[in-house]
């Protein structure tokens, strides 16, 4: 189970939560803003927990904590009901629940799971519950953005916004779930700083694919004439041209790394021990290579052919080796 908790502890917005929930502080609307549609109320549930369990820190265990992660706490409500944009019935019924007083401890809290989905009119009629909620309500707006929100709306909660998380912090709290570490390395460092992205790559066996041509490739194209086998390869992938970028701008840019002496820092270790250093790349060619690699998408942009991009490529990748290799 991923600790979303050890993904938090550390982060502003944590932080001042837990401040305000210590001083009896508590503010009677929230927008915390999370980059991660995936895993938004998952994370939101770490927030709701530190308001609710009488632990210093969310406990996870107690009998509010474990209904919480159910959905089935008492005092505690999300929105929508079902997954999809949040409706202006939605907001009809928060409103209507924050006129009942709670059952268990000494607040309510209502959630909106995806306020950054709402159309304008369900946020106009949030408006005045948000400015003046019933006493002992708190009312959490939970959004992957801000900027679909009105004004009105922003004026009258306060913004907690989570960052993206660090690719350490992501690979130590998903390794008991995802067992080839490796892999994970590969599919965190690629992401976008979410648990949500992270596991979607490390599941997609077209990313996988992908990330073994790619080594393949560098590791075993050493004349133009296997560039178009390569070529073909690439083209016949499941996963978009972006994404194989992506994963081939990765992979020598750990090259880059070890070639310039910080071997400790290669994300991907697999380079060190499956023959890939004796491609004949060194740091010259790397760094020629990301900076083709940088063109290529460029070049994308301008509806270039897609085979003839690729061919181009990968000429450029191996004339920068052997180029480099005699100097």
């Amino acid at each position: 189970m991923i600790d979303y908790l050890a993904l938090m502890q550390d982060t502003f917005a944590y932080k001042t939560l837990k401040a305000e929930v210590e001083n009896n502080g508590l503010s009677h609307a929230y927008l915390i803003v999370i980059p991660d549609e995936d895993k938004l109320k998952d994370y939101l549930k770490v927030f709701i927990k530190l308001m609710v369990c009488k632990n210093q820190d969310p406990c996870g265990k107690c009998r509010a904590c474990t209904l919480i992660d159910k959905e089935q706490f008492s005092d505690v409500i999300f929105y929508p009901k079902e997954k999809g944009a949040v409706l202006s019935q939605d907001v009809t019924n928060l409103i209507e629940e924050s006129y009942l007083k709670p059952i268990e401890t000494d607040k309510k809290i209502l959630v909106i799971t995806s306020a950054h989905t709402m159309q304008a009119s369900a946020q106009n009629k949030l408006l005045k519950t948000l400015e003046e909620p019933p006493k002992n309500v708190h009312i959490i707006l939970g959004a992957t953005s801000e900027f679909p929100l009105l004004s009105t709306v922003k004026s009258r909660v306060k913004k907690l916004a989570v960052p993206s998380i660090s690719n350490d912090k992501l690979i130590s709290a998903l390794k008991e779930d995802c067992a080839d570490i490796e892999r994970l390395k590969r599919a965190v460092s690629l992401g976008d700083g979410t648990v949500g992205k992270a596991l979607t790559l490390y599941g997609d066996d077209n990313f996988i694919q992908a990330t073994e041509l790619v080594k393949d490739l560098v590791a075993n194209m050493k004349s133009s004439k296997e560039v178009l086998k390569y070529s073909t390869k690439i083209m016949a992938l499941k996963c978009d041209f972006d994404e194989f970028l992506n994963l081939l701008e990765s992979y020598i840019r750990d090259l880059a790394v070890y070639y310039s002496g910080k071997k400790e820092l290669v994300n991907d270790k697999s380079i060190l021990t499956d023959g890939t250093l004796n491609s004949g790349f060194n740091l010259g060619s790397s760094l020629l290579a990301l900076d083709k690699i940088s063109q290529a998408r460029t070049r994308k942009k301008f509806n270039a052919n897609g085979v003839m991009l690729v061919e181009w490529l990968l000429f450029q990748i191996l004339e920068g080796k052997y180029k480099w290799q005699k100097l």
